[in-house]
């Protein structure tokens, strides 16, 4: 049965929610914290976590490897690297953990105070890259589409398949990015309002609740024949569950839920590491399977309900254990280098399409050396891209932001 070691994950991830959850006490600590105006931590976990930004660079290449398989590849190894169109749903519950793990605080005791620098900081952050590659696209393009809602990053609400994904094809990601962005400020503070930042049993309750109605979800279109019908087409299940913003909001949330639980109830204990440090190369090797299986490759639960166990899991796994051979690897200065300018490989990677053309190989393992070659070439153009544009542009955008803000307060002022 397709859903049998998910049960197993699932069932896992339960019982160690409701271990780690004593509500009542927990519940009065809340309670009189609030009314002191702070909330407990049992670690330090305000600084950065590297080792999620290094792990960016791995689910960018699985996409890469989706787009440019390894010539000769065949069986497990040729479907694993198919399957590689499921890091977007990696990105998207990364996305959540993130944000969730640096604005929760903020958003839930000042839910409209910080909303404006929010979005701005979203904006600076991944606006002027997309701007320049699908620039690049769309001077280089031969087809005849609009390209406002691509300028506008809307195009994932379009229900034609070529629109959605037309010039830049994988900036569709981008469109849902900014509508989960978007979405962010407001999710917060309904979370707040149902009890679920202040009770652990909540929080896990709709952890579970939100994996479920995925796999409703896949399920739907699996037993109504619709998860047989082509990308392309509007009632697919690629378009429903894979690239549609609206849907793609239980994996944000999902993440953000798992950063709540990180930053609020995880308690850290030596027995809890120990089994993370055991739990996080399983969930990566369950992740290896799936991606192999013929049977889940385009599949309706491959579009998203798949994943999402095994990628929460190895992203609090990787937050949770920092001392793991795993979370030191991706906090190496050279990965997270890779991780930051992962969003420029991402972007990029499809104009490269005219070097891909040039391999020719006789065998597996001189496809394998050639993809080394050209993958290197757009690990370097990406990384320039990240030093030269994305980053001064947003220290750009900030700088001036900043110096008019100044401005407008000694205006004020006089």
């Amino acid at each position: 049965m397709r859903g049998d070691w998910h049960g197993d994950l699932l069932k896992k991830m339960i019982a160690k929610g409701r271990q780690e959850c004593d509500d009542k006490a927990i519940d009065v600590e809340l309670r009189a914290n609030l009314e002191e105006g702070t909330m407990p931590n049992s670690v330090d976990r305000t600084g950065a976590i590297p080792a999620l930004t290094g792990i960016r660079f791995f689910a960018a290449l699985m996409v890469f490897f989706s787009h440019y398989v390894v010539p000769g590849s065949s069986g497990f190894l040729l479907t694993a690297q198919n399957s590689g169109y499921a890091g977007v749903t990696f990105f998207f519950i990364l996305s959540g953990f993130i944000l969730a793990y640096n604005y929760f605080a903020k958003f839930e005791r000042e839910p409209t105070s910080s909303v404006g620098s929010f979005y701005f900081a979203r904006f600076s952050r991944v606006y002027p890259l997309y701007a320049f590659v699908l620039l690049y696209f769309w001077l280089t393009s031969t087809n005849s589409y609009s390209v406002i809602p691509h300028v506008l990053a809307i195009q994932a609400w379009y229900d034609d398949a070529f629109f959605a994904m037309g010039f830049n094809s994988v900036a569709w990601s981008i469109s849902v990015e900014a509508f989960l962005y978007l979405m962010f400020p407001l999710i917060i503070p309904v979370l707040t309002l149902l009890g679920v930042t202040t009770s652990c049993k909540r929080l896990v309750a709709l952890i579970v609740l939100l994996v479920v109605a995925a796999f409703v979800a896949a399920s739907y279109f699996w037993l109504s024949g619709k998860g047989a019908l082509t990308n392309i087409d509007p009632d697919s299940a690629h378009r429903w569950l894979y690239r549609t913003p609206l849907t793609r909001l239980f994996d944000f949330t999902l993440g953000i839920c798992a950063a709540i639980y990180y930053v609020r109830f995880w308690k850290g204990a030596l027995a809890s590491l120990k089994v993370w440090s055991l739990l996080t190369p399983a969930s990566i090797l369950v992740l290896i399977v799936i991606m192999s299986s013929d049977r889940v490759y385009l599949s309706s639960f491959s579009w998203d309900a798949a994943y999402i166990i095994p990628f929460t899991l190895i992203i609090f796994g990787v937050a949770a254990t920092p001392a793991s051979a795993l979370s030191r690897f991706l906090s190496l200065p050279s990965v997270v280098l890779l991780g930051e300018a992962s969003f420029a490989f991402y972007m990029i990677h499809l104009a490269m399409k005219p070097l891909f053309a040039l391999r020719v190989s006789a065998n597996m393992f001189e496809g394998m050396a050639m993809q080394l070659v050209l993958l290197s070439i757009v690990v370097a153009t990406s990384i320039g891209l990240h030093l030269l544009i994305e980053k001064p542009a947003q220290s750009f955008l900030r700088s001036t932001i900043k110096s008019r803000n100044k401005s407008l307060l000694r205006t004020k002022q006089l």
